[in-house]
Parts: C-alpha cells; structure tokens; sequence
C-alpha cells in the first residue's frame, strides 16, 4: 500500500480546493505555530509559501524537531512557553497564532494562555499592530461522555478526565481575549489519524475492541485538514469562534479499527465485553473507549470549509 499522502498541491491554482489567492499583504504576513509537532509539520508541509515561525521545546530531541521545521523552510524557534522572555519573544512574531502546544500537566492550572491574550493584547495596543489572533487546538473531551448522543459546538462542556479538564480551563483562559480585542478561535479536535497516525501496531498487537452492542461512538480528523483549518479559522474566523474540527462521519471504536485492519490486510481485533476489556488495556486508552459522543461541526460549515477526507474510508480508499 502506499504509505505517502502528497499534500503541497492541494491548496495550488488547480489543485481539489483551491481559491482565489490572499492579497499580498495576507499571504506575506508571519504565523507562528507554538508547540510544532506532527500537525504542524503537515501544515508546514501544505503551504510552502506561507510564511511560519515555528516553535518547539528545547530538552530531548530538539536537534531532530529543529531539523523537521527547518526541512519546510521554515523558522525553528526553540523556546520555552512558560517562561515570560519566551512568550514574549513569540508574541513579537506577529499577530497571527496557532497554538498546538498541549497545556502544562505538572501543575493543576496552567496560566500560559492567559498571559498570551493579556500580552498580546498590550502589545498591539502599545505598538499599533495589528488585532492579535490566536487559534487554540483543544479537544473534543471537553463535552465529556454524552452516551453516543449528537453534539455540536453550543452543547455544555463536561469534561471528566484530567487531560480533558486542563482544555476546559485553556478554553476560559482564551475567552479573556473579548474583553481585550483578541481574536480567538477554540477548534476541539477527535482522533487524529494520518499516513503514520493508524492503530496499525495496536491492531497488530492484537489489542482487544469492545463487543459492538457495548462499543462507543468515536470521531475522527485527518491531520491535514487539522492543520488547513487551524490556518483556514486564522485568516476566515470572526472575533470568537468555536469549532468542531472533524468529519461528519463517526464511527464505533471497533468499527474504525476493522475498518483499518481490513484496508492493510490484518486480523480484526477480538471484541470482548466492557468489563473483560477494562482490565485488558491501559488506564489511558480505556478512558477513550468509555466515553461516547458523535460530534456535528455546525461552525466548521458556516465558515465553507471543506475538508479533504470527509471520512476515514475516503482516506483509506485512496491508500489502496
């Protein structure tokens, strides 16, 4: 099977979504993408001629993330985003933000963005720069078990795990941008899968699904059009928009992984019953399994995005 996705010809004249080109003054003007992992790579990837300025934590590994972002002709900018030198630097870049950078998990409250919207609020008005921009990729999480009920961008937060209460509290930290004129866009994104982004070793490995009358509803996102729209809100958002950034196709858990063991030939995974499967798996990927929720993105089509793969079968058909 072919294991590459061509992604740099999809947003060119000619390309499956390609539109009128931004004026000049737009298309020159610096994004900077705080916390560069594998969807800001792809985004890097997707738009040669976007100007970024990527960043990345210093500590393990940093010589291979410098070496990534500087492979898309981009700026590595190694910093630390908890420090105020740091954060002060990033803000300098310009008023455009897509924040990707998961909130810290050694403290119970995480005060980071906070100081972004404040700082960067001073800033333009200090300066006479442009209205800031931050766009937030958050998760679905935050909606909590909704017991395969549909949801949608006004459905009440809930968020029951640590992981997905630490957003909820990056999200209030962010709404402080309306009362000083900073422009921020919330996109909650699902399971995010890609060319290396399959359960392809957890399918291998024989990791056990649920029994279908058991199994809960889960809802996918391509790390392409994560990326595209993270830019496409950026530029098309209003002062305060939250979207659902995923496909209008959810699935059950189990039903995603036999869908994928049987695109790249593999055994489905045995189903076995909620209780038997608690004690199988880890205490982290059964608190994905136990949640079910399918998600409608009502903003995602106010805003006329259109995703590249509208579902995980269109993405695997095309693999085949």
């Amino acid at each position: 099977m072919n294991h590459q996705t061509t992604f740099r010809d999809i947003d060119k004249p000619g390309g499956l979504f390609f539109k009128r080109s931004l004026p000049r003054r737009f298309r020159q003007s610096n994004i900077s993408v705080a916390g560069c992992g594998q969807v800001g790579l792809v985004l890097l990837q997707t738009f040669p001629d976007q100007h970024f300025t990527a960043t990345y934590r210093p500590g393990a590994g940093t010589r291979a993330k410098r070496a990534a972002i500087v492979a898309h002709n981009t700026r590595p900018l190694a910093i630390d985003l908890n420090l105020k030198s740091d954060l002060l630097r990033l803000i300098s870049m310009g008023h455009r933000i897509i924040w990707m950078a998961p909130p810290d998990s050694s403290v119970q409250t995480d005060n980071t963005l906070k100081k972004l919207v404040l700082w960067s609020a001073t800033r333009a008005k200090a300066h006479g720069k442009p209205v800031p921009r931050i766009s937030y990729v958050s998760t679905t999480g935050v909606y909590g078990n909704t017991q395969g009920q549909w949801i949608n961008e006004y459905t009440p937060l809930n968020a029951q795990s640590d992981r997905a209460k630490r957003r909820v509290h990056a999200e209030t930290q962010l709404r402080l941008g309306l009362k000083h004129g900073v422009h921020v866009h919330l996109l909650r994104a699902p399971g995010i899968y890609g060319d290396n982004r399959l359960p392809i070793d957890r399918i291998k490995n024989r990791t056990p699904a649920l029994l279908p009358d058991e199994d809960a509803w889960s809802n996918h996102i391509h790390e392409l059009d994560l990326g595209r729209l993270s830019r496409w809100v950026n530029y098309k958002g209003g002062v305060f928009e939250v979207i659902n950034a995923c496909d209008a196709k959810p699935s059950k858990m189990g039903d995603y992984f036999d869908l994928v063991a049987d695109a790249y030939q593999l055994p489905r995974p045995p189903r076995f019953s909620r209780e038997e499967v608690k004690q199988m798996v880890s205490p982290m990927m059964w608190s994905f399994m136990s949640e079910s929720r399918r998600i409608e993105s009502l903003n995602q089509k106010k805003l006329g995005f259109r995703l590249r793969y509208p579902s995980v079968a269109d993405f695997l058909s095309g693999q085949r």
